[in-house]
């Protein structure tokens, strides 16, 4: 299906991972893209935990193997450090990937940038409508980042919402450990967390599920009070629009395919979606090309999303003492061997065991 006419809308890591698939499959769509450049306006950081992704392995030897994607990280991560208020548990070993995101030149985006050909025309400045498009193309991925166009289709479901605060920070940090704080008076059952560029430049942020979204700067300020943080230099600060949780009860509506988080393949405990991002995008331009049914090739994604989103729901009502406990019980050194540098899938069988707990 050479002559089959594709636009894709949002030149994040989906919408790349889907256009440059569709180069592969001979195909050269149009991509649609409402900023003035690729990647996020305000650099971050993503952290890839290799725990979640027992089912394939790594993470970034899978995205190249099966989806021919080659993806550099920023560094690996070596050393998670978790924090409660009477608890801290130091986890050491092979424990994933942080990887950039924004528009420099390490970020994810960037990187699939550069592998597009120039045939792929990248049309910047440019808010379409996804259903006036569908009436244009053959087929339309839609991969916003946004779950504005999966509720106008009548296939969102709603599973809550993450207040986000934070800032990049300037001090002295490993650049292969992760910090993750857990606090209900600053937090919720949410998390703050220090997620390094390098050994002295990090991201710090809060994620919060119980407060109001104004009041989470004074949030932060308690958090960076309470743990000490306080003497960080900031270079800037910043609260993000919140972050709306949820999944989909359909990929593909007509000639319209969902990719990443306008799909709701982003999970909901830690909020990690890049990989399926990226694999959702290029599963999308296979199935439009080569005429496969999408909703199965997604599903499995889907259903490791939401057994990974099932800690969420189980600790939607801890209170300290119970973020005090879980870390008691995961510095146990048995369990935390086994959970951390165990080749067994825990995520999605302890996942699985939760959702049928709630039902």
């Amino acid at each position: 299906m050479e002559n089959v006419k594709i636009a894709i809308i949002g030149a994040g890591i989906g919408g790349l991972a889907c256009a440059l698939e569709c180069e592969k499959l001979g195909v050269i769509p149009d991509v649609y893209e409402r900023d003035n450049s690729v990647g996020w306006i305000w650099p971050s950081i993503s952290y890839w935990p290799s725990v979640f992704y027992r089912n394939i392995g790594d993470p970034i030897d899978h995205l190249k193997k099966d989806y021919d994607i080659d993806m550099l990280p920023l560094n690996e991560c070596k050393t998670i450090i978790m924090k409660s208020p009477e608890q801290e548990v130091k986890i050491q070993g092979k424990l994933g990937y942080f990887m950039a995101r924004g528009k420099g030149d390490e970020s994810k985006e960037i990187q699939l940038l550069r592998k597009l050909k120039k045939g792929t025309a990248i049309h910047y400045n440019s808010l379409m409508d996804f259903k006036k498009l569908s009436s244009e193309y053959d087929y339309v991925a839609v991969a916003t980042g946004r779950d504005s166009e999966a509720r106008e289709l009548n296939v969102w479901e709603d599973e809550g919402v993450m207040r986000v605060f934070g800032g990049v920070a300037l001090g002295s940090f490993h650049d292969e450990t992760a910090v993750m704080y857990l606090n209900t008076e600053y937090a919720g059952s949410g998390y703050a967390r220090i997620t390094p560029f390098s050994p002295t430049k990090a991201i710090v942020g809060l994620y919060d599920d119980r407060h109001d979204e104004f009041d989470t700067e004074r949030l932060f300020a308690k958090f960076l009070d309470y743990e000490k943080l306080n003497k960080l230099e900031f270079l800037y600060k910043l609260r993000t629009p919140p972050f709306t949780t949820g999944r989909v009860k359909k990929f593909k509506v007509g000639n319209i395919l969902l990719v990443g988080r306008a799909a709701g393949l982003t999970e909901r405990f830690l909020g990690v979606g890049g990989p399926e991002a990226v694999m959702s995008g290029v599963l999308a331009a296979r199935a439009m090309i080569n005429g496969e049914d999408y909703d199965e090739m997604v599903k499995p994604l889907q259903e490791h999303i939401e057994n990974v989103s099932a800690f969420r729901k189980a600790i939607e009502k801890f209170e300290n003492k119970d973020f005090d406990r879980l870390l008691s019980i995961l510095g146990t050194p048995g369990i935390k061997q086994a959970a951390y540098n165990l080749p067994i899938n825990f995520t999605d069988l302890i996942g699985s065991i939760l959702k049928l707990i709630e039902k």
